[in-house]
C-alpha cells in the first residue's frame, strides 16, 4: 500500500466516519473525512484522493461525487456506503457509476477488501490514463515528423503496402493522400517507373540498407530513398522518402557558373588580392594586379611567406590570427626592395579543410598627399577646441588616442604627451567598451553618430557620469578612419534623474505591493461607499459572496448580495449608521459555493483624506477549520494517562499516536520528572503490542554485572550466586516492549552487547554461548545529553544513532504552565481517593504561587508538593498554610516584591500595593485598552489568574 494513498470518507454520520477512519488508519492508510458532499468535493479538488467512500441515501448523494471526480479529471473510484434496508444495492451503485458498494453497518473484512480493490483500481486507471497519453503523444510525434519533411513520406509494411503517407502527394504523384493507404507502393507509379521502385524495395529488402533512386520527370528531378525498418534482425517494413531535388541540381549548376564569375572578378580587380594560408602564413594565390604591384609573376609568388611581403609582419599576423578585418596603414615590400603604402582589408573562409585569409591591398599613395593638407586643417582645428569646457578627443578604429584638448587633460590629470597613443576604451567599463566596439565593427554610414553615457573616474578619484557623442570621420569609401568624441559632465543631471526614477519606482512598487497584498489575502475584503455601492473587492470575496469580482465594482451592495438577511450586509449598515467599528463578530454564514461556514467578521469605517467617513471596509475570515481544531483541542485534555492540553503537549500526543502502531525504536528525552515512563506506557498500550508485556529496566539502579544478568538472563553456575537459570528482561518482554530507563548510564561493554541486540535481535545469556533471538520493541529514555556523552567518549556513537531513530522530547513543566491548573485538579482527585477526603481545589493565592514557580523537578515535584498539602489539609480548599514552607520560601525568594521593584517598562503607579480586587483589575484593564497580558504584568499577577477572575465575573468575552 503506497504511503501517499489518501482515502476520503464522506458520510453525514460522525460515528460511521470515525469507525471507518479508525479501521483504515490502523492498517496504515491516510484517511480524510467530510460530513457532506459539498465539503467532500472541495477536498477532492484540493487533494485528489486515491479512493472515495461516500454515503448514499435520502440525505447524502454519493453518486454526485462520481460525477465530481469525472469533472475534475480524476480517476478516483467511488464506493457507495448504502443502508442494509436498500433493495438491489448493486443496481443502485451501477446506476450511480460507482465501483462497488458497502452496506452499513460496516464489516471490517469487507471494508478492508474493498479498499484494497479500490486502490488497485485507482492504480490501474492511472496506469491506463498514462499509457493512453503516451500513445497519443507518440502518435503526435510521428505525425509531426512525417509532416515536417519537405517531401513525401510513405510508411510501408513488410509486403510494401502503404500504411500511412504525408506531404505533397497530389503534386508529385497526382493522387489524393486518402487513396494511397492500403495500396501496393509500386502501383502508385506509372508502369514506366513502377519496376524501378519495385527494384529499390527489393534491394533494400535484400541488403537491409538504404536504396536510392533518382528519376527525371516533366522537367523535375525526383530522388527516392527506401530505408528498411528493422526490429533486431526482423524486417518490419520500409520508410520511403520522395523529394523534389530540382532546385538542388540547378543550384549545383549555378554554383559552377558563380565560380567562373568569381574567377573573372578575381583576375580583373584593380586592387591587389592575395589568398594566404592562415596556418602556414604563405601565399596560396594572387591576382594579376598583385603581381604587377609587387613585381612577381604567378609562379614566383606562390609559397612566399607573407612576412616577407609586409613591412610590419607582427601587426599583420596578430590581426590575421585574431580574425581582424582591417589594417588601416602599412607597407607592402616589392620584389625590387621598394615599398608601397597600402590599406589592408581581410576576410576569411575555409576551403578543403584549410583556413584561408583573403587580403585586399589598396594603394594609398595619393592619400599621403591629402594627409599633409589635413595636418594644416588640424592646426586650425586645435585652435578652436583647446578652450572648450567639454572633453574633446579623437581616436582611431583601434581605440588609440590621436588628439585630446585641455579639458580632457585636466580630467585624466595627465599631459597630452602621456595620453596620446593610449587606449581610449580602457577608461570605460566592460559593457560600455563592448557596445562601442560593436558600433565600430558593424558601422553603418547612415548612423555616423553614437551617443552613450558612461561612468568614468576623474583624476581626483571621484566617479563622474560623462555623456559621450562619438562622430565617425569617413573616407571616400565610407570607411571609418577616425572618431571624434565630445564628452559632457552630466553627473548632477544624472543624480537628479536617478532620484526621480527611484522615487517613481518606489511609488509604483508600493502600489503593486498593496494591490498584490490586497489580492492575495485569504480573507474576503469588501469596500463600500456611504451609499452601499461596491468600491473594491479581492478574489477571496468571489467564493464567499458568489459574484464575479470584475463585474461587482460600482454596483450597489444589494444588487450583488441579494440576501438582505446576510449578516455581512447588516454589519455594513450598522457601521455606516453608527460610524463605529465591529470587531471579532463570529457567526455561521451560508455561502453559495462552500455551504455553511463559520466566519469572523470585522468592519471599520472608511476615512478619506479630510478625516470624514466615506464608507466602510468589511473583512470576513473563514475560521471553520480553526473552530474544528478548537473543538478537538478542547476534547483532548489528556492522552493515555498523560495530563495536559497545552500546545506542546498536543504536539506530543500527536507524535505518540503516530508512533504507537510502529515498531521503530523510540528515544524519550526530557528532564527528570517530565513523565518519560508515562510516555513509554502510552506508546506500548496504544499499539499492536498492547496485549503483550511491557518490561521496565532502570539502567542506573544496577551495577554492570547485575544489569547484564537482568537484561539477558543467566544460566546456573554462570557466576557466584547463580544457583539456577534466570529469565532475562528481554526474554520476558517477548512479543511486547522493553523500556530502558536512564539508558545513558550503562557501561561501554553493555553498550556493545545492546547494540548487537538492536541490530540483529540476537543475544546470549550470561554463561551460555547459545544465541537466542527475541521479538521486542525497544523504548529508551534518558535525561542526559547523549550527544555530549558521545563527544566525551562515554557513550558509543553507533549506539546513539541506532537509538535516535525517532526522538520524543517531553517539555518541562515551566514550558507548559497552562497545564498546571489541570494537573493540580488531576492530583487533587487522585489524592482525595487515596486519602478518603474531598477537595474542591486550591485557593487563588496557592494557584498564583504554583503558576509562578519554575518547577525544576517538573510534574513529579508538583505531585509531591500537592501530596504533602493534601495530607495536611482536612479537605475542601488547599490553603497556603498547607504548602511546604521551604517550597513557599523558595518560590517567594525568586519573585520581586511588586510594590518596591516593578517590572521594566511598568510605571510605578500601576503596581498594586495590595492584592488587587475587582475595581483595581477593571481600572488597569481600561488603562491597557483591554490587553490582558499587559494588565496582568502591571497588576503583578499571573495572566492565568487574571483570566480565571474575569471568567468568574462573567467578563471573559
Amino acid at each position: 500500500m503506497p504511503v501517499s494513498s489518501t482515502i476520503l470518507v464522506a458520510d453525514g454520520d460522525a460515528s460511521i466516519r470515525a469507525l471507518i477512519k479508525d479501521i483504515l488508519e490502523a492498517r496504515g492508510y491516510r484517511v480524510e473525512t467530510a460530513s457532506s458532499p459539498a465539503s467532500a468535493a472541495a477536498l477532492m479538488a484540493r487533494r485528489g484522493p486515491a479512493l472515495v467512500l461516500a454515503a448514499h441515501g435520502e440525505e447524502d448523494d454519493g453518486g454526485s461525487l462520481v460525477h465530481e471526480a469525472a469533472r475534475l479529471g480524476l480517476v478516483t473510484p467511488v464506493i457507495l456506503l448504502i443502508s442494509a434496508a436498500v433493495d438491489n444495492p448493486g443496481r443502485l451503485a451501477r446506476d450511480c457509476g460507482a465501483m462497488a458498494y458497502l452496506q452499513k453497518p460496516v464489516v471490517r473484512s469487507q471494508l478492508e477488501m474493498l479498499v484494497r480493490l479500490g486502490l488497485a483500481e485507482n492504480e490501474l486507471r492511472s496506469t491506463a490514463t498514462l499509457q493512453e497519453a503516451r500513445l497519443s503523444s507518440a502518435h503526435a510525434f510521428l505525425k509531426s515528423m512525417l509532416n515536417a519533411d519537405e517531401g513525401v513520406i510513405f510508411l510501408l509494411d513488410e509486403d510494401a503496402l502503404v500504411l500511412e503517407c504525408s506531404g505533397p502527394v497530389e503534386s508529385l504523384l497526382g493522387r489524393e493522400v486518402g487513396e494511397c493507404a492500403g495500396q501496393s507502393y509500386p502501383s502508385l507509379f506509372s508502369d514506366a517507373v513502377a519496376n524501378l521502385h519495385e527494384g529499390a524495395i527489393a534491394k533494400a529488402r535484400t541488403t537491409r540498407e538504404t536504396a536510392r533512386l533518382e528519376e527525371h520527370r516533366g522537367g523535375m528531378v525526383l530522388e527516392t530513398r527506401v530505408r528498411p525498418a528493422l526490429q533486431g534482425n526482423t524486417l518490419s517494413g520500409f520508410v520511403v522518402s520522395l523529394r523534389d531535388i530540382t532546385a538542388r541540381r540547378r543550384g549545383e549548376v549555378g554554383l559552377a557558373e558563380s565560380e567562373k564569375q568569381y574567377r573573372s572578378v578575381f583576375a580583373g580587380a584593380s586592387d591587389a588580392i592575395l589568398l594566404v594560408d592562415r596556418e602556414r602564413g604563405t601565399v596560396m594565390e594572387c591576382n594579376d594586379a598583385a603581381c604587377r604591384a609587387l613585381g612577381y609573376d604567378q609562379a614566383e609568388i606562390r609559397g612566399v611567406d607573407i612576412q616577407d611581403l609586409v613591412a610590419h609582419p607582427e601587426q599583420f599576423l596578430a590581426a590575421m590570427t585574431q580574425g581582424g578585418k582591417r589594417v588601416s596603414y602599412d607597407y607592402l615590400k616589392r620584389k625590387n626592395g621598394s615599398s608601397l603604402p597600402v590599406e589592408l582589408a581581410m576576410s576569411y573562409f575555409t576551403n578543403a579543410g584549410r583556413d584561408v585569409c583573403i587580403l585586399y591591398a589598396q594603394d594609398i599613395s595619393r592619400r599621403r598627399i591629402v594627409e599633409e593638407a589635413l595636418r594644416e586643417g588640424a592646426r586650425l582645428y586645435r585652435a578652436v577646441v583647446e578652450d572648450q569646457t567639454e572633453l574633446i578627443c579623437r581616436y582611431g578604429p583601434d581605440g588609440k588616442l590621436t588628439f585630446v584638448n585641455n579639458a580632457f587633460e585636466r580630467f585624466v590629470g595627465q599631459d597630452e604627451e602621456d595620453v596620446l597613443g593610449r587606449d581610449f576604451f580602457a577608461s570605460m567599463g566592460s559593457m560600455d567598451r563592448r557596445v562601442l566596439t560593436e558600433w565600430l565593427d558593424h558601422f553603418d554610414p547612415s548612423r555616423p553618430v553614437f551617443d552613450r553615457e558612461v561612468r568614468q573616474v576623474r583624476s581626483d578619484g571621484e566617479e563622474r557620469w560623462i555623456s559621450w557623442t562619438h562622430r565617425a570621420v569617413l573616407n571616400d569609401r565610407k570607411s571609418v578612419v577616425e572618431i571624434q568624441a565630445v564628452g559632457r559632465d552630466v553627473t548632477e543631471h544624472k543624480a537628479a534623474e536617478s532620484a526621480l526614477a527611484q522615487a517613481t519606482q518606489e511609488k509604483e512598487q508600493y502600489r503593486l505591493n498593496l494591490e498584490a497584498t490586497f489580492a492575495s489575502i485569504p480573507d474576503a475584503i469588501l469596500t463600500v461607499d456611504s451609499g452601499l455601492s461596491v468600491i473594491a473587492t479581492n478574489s477571496a470575496a468571489k467564493s464567499l459572496f458568489g459574484f464575479a469580482e470584475e463585474r461587482s465594482r460600482g454596483l450597489r451592495l444589494q444588487d450583488v448580495v441579494r440576501d438582505e438577511t446576510n449578516p455581512c450586509v447588516q454589519v455594513l449598515r450598522q457601521v455606516l449608521k453608527t460610524d463605529k467599528p465591529v470587531r471579532g463578530y463570529e457567526i455561521e454564514l451560508k455561502t453559495p459555493a462552500m455551504g455553511d461556514r463559520m466566519v469572523e467578521i470585522n468592519c471599520s469605517p472608511l476615512v478619506d483624506k479630510d478625516r470624514r467617513h466615506a464608507g466602510a471596509v468589511l473583512i470576513v475570515r473563514d475560521i471553520s477549520h480553526i473552530a474544528d481544531l478548537e473543538k478537538q483541542l478542547q476534547q483532548r485534555h489528556g492522552f493515555r494517562g498523560i495530563v495536559g492540553r497545552s500546545g506542546p503537549m498536543q504536539d506530543i500526543y500527536q507524535l505518540l499516536e503516530q508512533l504507537s502502531s510502529l515498531d521503530s525504536i523510540v528515544l524519550i528525552l526530557g528532564e527528570s520528572g517530565t513523565g518519560k515512563e508515562l510516555a513509554a506506557e502510552a506508546l506500548h498500550y496504544g499499539g499492536v503490542r498492547a496485549g503483550k508485556p511491557l518490561i521496565k529496566v532502570n539502567c542506573s539502579a544496577l551495577s554492570e554485572s547485575l544489569l547484564e544478568s537482568e537484561l539477558f538472563g543467566h544460566v546456573r553456575g554462570a557466576f557466584t550466586g547463580a544457583v539456577r537459570d534466570k529469565v532475562g528482561r528481554i526474554q520476558a518482554a517477548q512479543g511486547g516492549s522493553l523500556f530502558l530507563d536512564e539508558i545513558g548510564d550503562i557501561s561501554p561493554m553493555l553498550q556493545l552487547k545492546l547494540l548487537r541486540f538492536l541490530e540483529s535481535r540476537e543475544y546470549e545469556r550470561v554463561g551460555e554461548s547459545k544465541t537466542c533471538t527475541a521479538d521486542v520493541r525497544i523504548i529508551a529514555a534518558t535525561n542526559a545529553d547523549l550527544r555530549e556523552a558521545v563527544r566525551r567518549g562515554s557513550f558509543r556513537e553507533d549506539l546513539y544513532y541506532r537509538l535516535n531513530v525517532m526522538p520524543v522530547t517531553l517539555p518541562p513543566l515551566r514550558d507548559r504552565q497552562s497545564d498546571i491548573p489541570m494537573l493540580t485538579d488531576h492530583f487533587l482527585a487522585m489524592f482525595a481517593e487515596n486519602f478518603g477526603k474531598h477537595f474542591d481545589g486550591v485557593s487563588e493565592e496557592v494557584m498564583d504561587l504554583l503558576l509562578t514557580y519554575s518547577w525544576p523537578g517538573n510534574v513529579r515535584e508538583l505531585k509531591h508538593a500537592l501530596e504533602h498539602a493534601c495530607i495536611l489539609s482536612p479537605g475542601k480548599i488547599i490553603e497556603l498554610k498547607h504548602i511546604r514552607k521551604d517550597l513557599v520560601d523558595q518560590i517567594r525568594s525568586g519573585i520581586p516584591e511588586p510594590a518596591s521593584t516593578p517590572e521594566p517598562g511598568v510605571p510605578a503607579s500601576f503596581v498594586m500595593p495590595h492584592r488587587p480586587g475587582r475595581e483595581d483589575i477593571l481600572a488597569v484593564l481600561r488603562e491597557c485598552a483591554g490587553n490582558k497580558v499587559q494588565a496582568a504584568r502591571r497588576l503583578g499577577i499571573h495572566r492565568a489568574t487574571l483570566y480565571r477572575k474575569l471568567k468568574a465575573w462573567g467578563l471573559d468575552g
